[in-house]
């Protein structure tokens, strides 16, 4: 595999084996002695020391088995170009681990630079697609399904009535997941978002009503996001939202497509894009929903919400032009 890698760029790059091998006299540094020593002292967070520690790890290995030993001048278009394909084509990992480990190798090199070693900018030209999120919505029935659905232990129940409000309020986690008494005002729910600091102003639905009037307007405390997520799949497994839905992801070089049961697609997200879907399924304006999603565009909001080709025809079939 390490000749099939290495030939790869010496045929897309007929200077990559001689660049390598002479010294340009640079100012550079062996990159992976300066990516271990950076994050040993950078300011991180251990759990984001973690992942950059994983991309290096999967770096170390791409060098070891075309025998090479970088300094950071040359990681450039070619080199990072072959590095993907090792993630690709040996490592087979999915389109998402993929990006996320590039990203983190490109910053640790933009650190060189910063640190004052030569690199070769080219680096930068390399990208991956990621594949989209395709996350699962819940029609209003199911959401409904959900919240009637009492065969639950307590904890559950705190999921499942967490996720009902961010299923009709479009919040996102970060948001639904920190709300007080302070945000429940004259029948409507008023919060800064985390993400973009922009106040939204939510009318309380029926259910929202009677959950924040089940806990006397104190909700309980939210699990982690992982948490979360496990947990309310658990529920939503058990309230029989179970029918087969697509589920396509490219993992190494393959475009891999299934049906999996619904319950294993959602999670924490599925509740503000839910919310969103059903908002403009019911006839809202899409204007007014971005008010409370934050999208700067109806093209960005379109693409963001879960419609499918039935369900925009059935809107379109209201419409008196088809009358």
């Amino acid at each position: 595999m390490s000749a099939q890698i290495f030939n790869l760029a010496t045929n897309r790059y007929p200077s990559y084996t001689n660049r390598l091998s002479v010294n340009q006299n640079s100012k550079g540094i062996l990159f992976c002695d300066f990516a271990t020593e950076y994050l040993s002292k950078c300011h991180k967070t251990e759990k984001a020391k973690k992942a950059y520690r994983d991309a290096l790890r999967h770096f170390i290995k791409f060098c070891k088995l075309n025998n090479l030993s970088p300094f950071t001048y040359q990681l450039g278009m070619e080199m990072m170009d072959n590095f993907v394909y090792y993630l690709q084509a040996t490592a087979k990992l999915m389109s998402s681990t993929v990006c996320n480990h590039l990203v983190r190798i490109k910053t640790l090199i933009k650190m060189a630079s910063y640190s004052g070693y030569d690199i070769d900018f080219t680096y930068s030209d390399i990208s991956v697609k990621e594949d989209e999120h395709d996350v699962v919505t819940l029609d209003r029935d199911e959401i409904t399904r959900l919240y009637v659905f009492d065969k639950l232990t307590k904890s559950e129940i705190v999921v499942r009535d967490l996720f009902v409000v961010a299923c009709m309020t479009a919040l996102r986690f970060s948001d639904f997941s920190r709300l007080t008494e302070k945000n429940f005002i004259d029948n409507v729910i008023q919060i800064k978002t985390q993400k973009t600091g922009t106040l939204v102003i939510i009318p309380q639905s029926k259910f929202v009503r009677e959950i924040l009037r089940k806990y006397n307007y104190n909700l309980p405390k939210c699990p982690c996001i992982q948490q979360f997520n496990k947990v309310v799949k658990n529920v939503c497994r058990k309230a029989g939202i179970n029918q087969p839905v697509p589920y396509e992801r490219t993992i190494g070089l393959e475009r891999v497509s299934l049906m999996v049961e619904k319950w294993t697609r959602i999670g924490s997200h599925s509740g503000r894009r839910s919310a969103a879907t059903n908002m403009f399924l019911a006839g809202i304006p899409a204007l007014r929903i971005m008010k409370i999603t934050g999208h700067k565009t109806e093209a960005a909001f379109m693409h963001y919400i879960g419609l499918t080709k039935e369900e925009n025809a059935a809107v379109l079939a209201g419409n008196m032009f088809f009358h």
